[in-house]
């Protein structure tokens, strides 16, 4: 349900319920709030936080997190793609690899990525992020900076493996932040700026590769060496900072009182912060948690959460969008374009300028995309949107890579191919976690599909351009298409269908009948599953 950040919830547009129609938003607040003191204290302090304050309040927020995240994803991508700089400054020829080697080794990386992301969102869920990040992300700092030291292909292979377990949280990691954060109406265009480090990080990759190509040389170093010093320092030094500017999660600011075993109450202080207010925090959390309305799920970290995220259909819908539609396409294009835009004609170093432009310009797509999607609660019609784009892209420039003449053509392709595959991801993000209420399980959800995801769109994406099939390249070309139409469209309008048409049944309802059927302790339990919750399409 597209809850939204609510200002009454009587009012269908400003309201705790604003995607439950007006009836069943009156109702059920009237039915709850007479039972939930802390159902009504979020009413109070929704109504306070109105006007300039709502807006002073979500700046905040947003000058707290997206700084952070954004930077910590951009370097994340930057130590994971940095390999296709490196082979222009010739890491193959110095450290005795094969194209087909360097290709396997980036391939190895997904399969240790993919496979913690899941185990790093439950850490995450129950450390905090002031605690996790600052672990991994200086963790995976210190293996970047070590790739420097590489001298055969099993030290790389050895070096990629690592790189993907401790980078593996920092991707679905920040989405579940967000999520805890930013109601519905707020999170596509969040996690748009947020994803849109990711872009920035092929701009920026390509300015830094072509800055590091001139300390080839230097003091005895290849620039390739060079370029895993500087950023695997830079990444490390990022990670502590975290210690200070990442805040806890919402929640963790609130004392709790838990039952023991011998039938005593402990109570946990809460978490302090020197940035938010007291009021604010308690609006931070209250507010993320009746966001669908005065039935909220439980914050209890419950391994049946995970269990029941894993059994969830839409799990694995979200997932084939990831993988088929995004990861595929996506890593692909950012393994293999400077080498595209080299077999375009252009010098090296040259190429390695190129490469900027295009990322640039995705990135103002990407969150152009997340804020309209966010503007308009029209989930679907921005991804498939996004699509289409990114067809576009890919058919234009398997055409005219055939024709040298056409070699400008071929790279404006680029720019739309490039936008249309990384705009989607942060709108997958979002659907999947507006329609997931349990934090437990929509971590455990986020987590899932991103194993699957990166494991097979990073094994895949990096192998299907083939070197030996420069430039035309039929089967990266082929490949990304079908991959398109089949694994993500199709999957696409059937999740929307789906869902559309449980919404429609629920719509159907009695809501007294509903409510006399149920307490809502068990409509709080069923979380999305509740006949009064509607899916966000």
């Amino acid at each position: 349900m597209s809850a939204s950040d609510s200002s009454s919830a009587k009012d269908a547009e400003k309201g705790g319920l604003s995607s439950m129609p007006a009836p069943v938003a009156d109702t059920a607040a009237a039915f709850v709030s007479e039972h939930n003191p802390e159902y009504e204290r979020f009413l109070e302090l929704d109504a306070h936080f109105q006007g300039e304050e709502r807006k002073k309040f979500i700046r905040k927020v947003d000058w707290r997190l997206l700084p952070t995240l954004s930077f910590l994803y951009l370097m994340c991508s930057l130590d994971k793609s940095n390999a296709g700089n490196a082979k222009l400054f010739g890491f193959l020829t110095d450290v005795g690899m094969t194209s087909t080697q360097f290709n396997l080794a980036l391939m190895y990386l997904f399969f240790t990525y993919g496979l913690c992301e899941p185990v790093s969102n439950v850490m995450l869920r129950r450390l905090g992020p002031k605690i996790w990040f600052p672990i991994i992300v200086t963790s995976w700092g210190l293996i970047t900076t070590l790739t420097c030291l590489v001298r055969n292909y099993g030290s790389y292979v050895a070096i990629r493996l690592v790189l993907g377990l401790t980078e593996a949280g920092l991707y679905p990691g920040s989405y579940f932040i967000l999520s805890n954060w930013y109601a519905p109406r707020e999170l596509a265009t969040r996690m748009a700026i947020f994803y849109g480090a990711n872009t920035a990080a092929g701009a920026f990759g390509g300015v830094i590769a072509y800055g590091v190509g001139n300390l080839d040389g230097a003091h005895g170093w290849r620039a390739w060496k060079w370029l895993f010093l500087i950023e695997g320092v830079i990444t490390m030094v990022a990670g502590l900072s975290t210690l200070f500017f990442l805040p806890h999660f919402p929640h963790q600011y609130q004392p709790s009182t838990k039952t023991s075993s011998d039938g005593a109450s402990v109570t946990t202080p809460a978490k302090t912060s020197r940035y938010f207010s007291s009021l604010e925090l308690e609006f931070a959390y209250l507010r993320i948690k009746y966001v669908a309305g005065p039935n909220p799920p439980t914050y209890t970290f419950r391994w049946s959460d995970v269990i029941a995220a894993a059994k969830d259909r839409k799990t694995y819908f979200m997932m084939m969008l990831f993988w088929w539609g995004g990861s595929i396409p996506t890593y692909s294009l950012s393994y293999t374009l400077p080498t595209m835009i080299l077999n375009l004609g252009y010098t090296a170093v040259k190429a390695q300028a190129l490469s900027t432009p295009p990322y640039i310009f995705a990135t103002i797509i990407c969150v152009f995309v997340g804020w309209m999607s966010d503007r308009f609660q029209r989930r679907y019609v921005s991804i498939m949107s996004c699509y289409v784009l990114g067809l576009v892209g890919i058919i234009l420039l398997w055409v005219t890579v055939h024709y040298k003449h056409l070699a400008g053509v071929s790279y404006f392709a680029i720019f739309l191919a490039a936008a249309g595959y990384s705009a989607q991801a942060p709108i997958v993000g979002a659907w999947t976690a507006v329609n997931v209420l349990n934090p437990s399980k929509r971590a455990a959800a986020i987590g899932l599909l991103m194993l699957f995801g990166s494991v097979g769109g990073g094994s895949i994406g990096s192998n299907i351009y083939l070197a030996s099939e420069a430039p035309t390249y039929p089967l990266g070309f082929g490949f990304s298409v079908g991959a398109t139409v089949l694994g993500a469209m199709i999957p696409a309008t059937i999740h929307w269908w789906l869902m559309r048409r449980e919404n429609a049944r629920r719509a159907t309802l009695d809501v007294d009948a509903v409510q006399a059927q149920y307490t809502p302790a068990e409509l709080s339990e069923m979380g999305e599953n509740s006949p009064l919750f509607r899916y966000t399409l």
